[in-house]
């Protein structure tokens, strides 16, 4: 099993907290693959420079992105999977955010798993598989 984090993911290992989201990480980076989208990348850069401490927070952001994480790139394929999410959901009238659904799409077409914390809204996703590494100790 592969894993893509999502923003919330990354931001708890950015706060470091629960500590053991970072253990967890650590455990299954050393057994599989662990991703992190470009898409991602923008929002916690956004959060970091809409921050009041841009100076503090850009450096836990560059600390995060040097433990050997993997970062991808938005394919049509992913797009083509983010397309078919939002259409199904809209005509559901159960949209989720737009990153999320670029985001969803791109864990679908590529095969991973996603963690999130955010299950409200990935939940709706048919066949999305996810976990919430802040919720249980692993």
């Amino acid at each position: 099993m592969s894993y893509l984090l999502d923003t919330n993911a990354c931001i708890k290992l950015l706060e470091g907290r629960p500590n053991h989201v970072f253990t967890k990480l650590k455990l299954e980076a050393a057994r599989t693959e662990v991703v992190v989208s470009t898409i991602v990348l923008f929002e916690l850069w956004y959060g970091v420079h809409r921050s009041k401490r841009v100076a503090e927070n850009s450096s836990r952001a560059q600390r995060l992105f040097s433990m050997g994480i993997e970062f991808i790139q938005f394919s049509p394929a992913d797009a083509e999977a983010a397309g078919h999410i939002r259409a199904i959901l809209s005509a559901r009238k159960q949209p989720i955010g737009p990153y999320d659904t670029l985001i969803a799409g791109q864990a679908l077409a590529r095969g991973y798993t996603l963690v999130t914390a955010n299950k409200r809204e990935f939940a709706r996703v048919d066949g999305l598989l996810w976990e919430d590494w802040a919720r249980a100790e692993p």
